[in-house]
């Protein structure tokens, strides 16, 4: 597929304020592609995500690059700590009201089957690998157009499952590698105050095999909305 074209059109066609942002989870360092390098500074998966979405950075990290423990323990580069699996961060963080609560929902986020090396970032028009997940951070209105483009052709429904916590690493890359369908999540506290994930925005992970009709119906609501 060539990404150059379709993310390019998708900037276009929905007005958005960055690039889309294609993610990779690689299992070896024989895997990163030539050109790629290492991010020049430890920091957090949703802050990789915002670098090539706003900045053009490509590059990969390593679990030690990886700040977020948690968000690099759910992609399977690291295991994940002890006190975030049971729930205990974010139960004395005061997500929860009782540490079942918070226990329960940590059981219930979306995690890695497998072990992975490094995750892998390029602004979506520039990548060159093919994306596990396509991160857009986009506007309430352009995610709009965007589930109404993804229905289009079968319709359904979009999925929007997440918890409040571990959103641009569990929400919007594991849970659409492993399920294979969109999902759309709110941020975390995290990616908002470390990574500036903007009040009025919301971020939605896509299959790459779903992005060539995504484009054509957003051509088609172009020519009929305006």
């Amino acid at each position: 597929m060539t990404y150059d074209i379709i993310g390019n059109e998708l900037k276009e066609l929905l007005g958005l304020k960055g690039s889309p942002v294609a993610v990779k989870l690689v299992k070896n360092k024989a895997d990163i592609p030539a050109g790629y390098d290492k991010v020049p500074e430890k920091s957090r998966h949703c802050q990789f995500v915002q670098d090539a979405r706003l900045t053009g950075t490509k590059g990969y990290a390593t679990k030690e690059e990886h700040m977020c423990k948690g968000g690099a323990g759910v992609m399977g580069i690291e295991p994940i700590p002890e006190s975030v699996a049971k729930g205990n961060t974010y139960h004395k963080l005061g997500n929860f009201k009782t540490a079942e609560g918070a226990l329960d929902t940590v059981n219930a986020i979306p995690k890695s089957k497998g072990s992975y090396y490094a995750s892998l970032y390029s602004p979506l028009e520039t990548a060159e690998f093919e994306p596990d997940v396509v991160v857009i951070v986009a506007t309430p209105r352009q995610a709009l157009r965007l589930s109404q483009a993804y229905l289009h052709e079968k319709g359904g429904r979009v999925s929007s499952d997440y918890s409040g916590i571990q959103s641009l690493c569990a929400d919007a890359v594991v849970a659409v590698r492993e399920r294979g369908v969109p999902n759309m999540t709110l941020g975390c506290n995290g990616s908002r105050k470390f990574s500036g994930i903007a009040e009025e925005e919301v971020i939605l992970g896509i299959p790459p095999k779903n992005l060539p009709a995504i484009a054509e119906a957003l051509k088609m609501f172009k020519d009929k909305w305006g």
